[in-house]
């Protein structure tokens, strides 16, 4: 019974929070996160300059990795002040980053500079490009079963030895395009209200048994005003 009255309330907060999306003509859906992006992005101040129409792998990698813990200003800030870096000295690559060339950066968190790093470390160990590694992650969402619904998202936490992966989810869901629930101050006050679990793979399970997309609720409840 006490799950029957989670999936209600779910499905209720789905209901109300698209209704309040829906109203604010805010776009959530997979085919439109690269030009919403780059648009939210270059709306701190002159473009930025983008590799091409969609954002690559690589730039994603990047960009999820600096979201860190700050509001939604404090990470566009953060992120435009370093993209630029990012093209002058790894030169959009992943590969390039080492401890020394971060040394100096000034990231907000300590951990960001060691997430680049280990990226890094990961792909040229295995003779991998960020392309090549992304693609091997959607053949491993393509296995996703119930008992098993993030299977990319399992598999980058591994290879990051991370025990809490928020910012790897949004990678997962923004350029892998895999399940996942990312959930961050903003989302855990509409999980709060609604009296639903603070949990990634159960809010994912609750999206495949009632049919919805998990990236597209998650933003959802991510867009949704508080």
């Amino acid at each position: 019974m006490a799950e029957e009255h989670v999936e209600k309330r779910f499905a209720e907060a789905v209901t109300e929070l698209t209704s309040k999306v829906q109203a604010g003509f805010i776009d959530v859906e997979d085919d439109h996160t690269d030009a919403e992006t780059k648009c939210w992005l270059n709306s701190g101040g002159l473009p930025l300059d983008w590799s091409g129409a969609d954002i690559t792998c690589d730039e994603w990698f990047f960009i999820t990795t600096l979201y860190g813990t700050m509001t939604l200003d404090g990470q566009r800030t953060h992120i435009r002040k370093f993209f630029p870096v990012f093209i002058q000295q790894v030169a959009r690559d992943i590969r390039c980053f080492t401890p020394a060339l971060v040394a100096d950066w000034g990231l907000r968190q300590p951990w960001m500079k060691t997430r680049l790093c280990r990226m890094s470390d990961l792909l040229r160990q295995q003779r991998l490009t960020m392309n090549v590694y992304v693609a091997s992650l959607r053949e491993t969402e393509s296995r996703a079963t119930p008992e098993n619904p993030m299977p990319a998202l399992a598999r980058i936490m591994r290879n990051h030895r991370a025990g809490e992966g928020k910012t790897l989810s949004v990678f997962i869901r923004d350029c892998v395009k895999g399940n996942c629930f990312p959930i961050d101050s903003s989302v855990a006050k509409h999980l709060n209200a609604f009296r639903l679990p603070r949990d990634e793979r159960q809010l994912v399970s609750l999206c495949t048994r009632q049919s919805l997309n998990p990236r597209r609720t998650a933003r959802i409840f991510y867009q949704a005003p508080n």
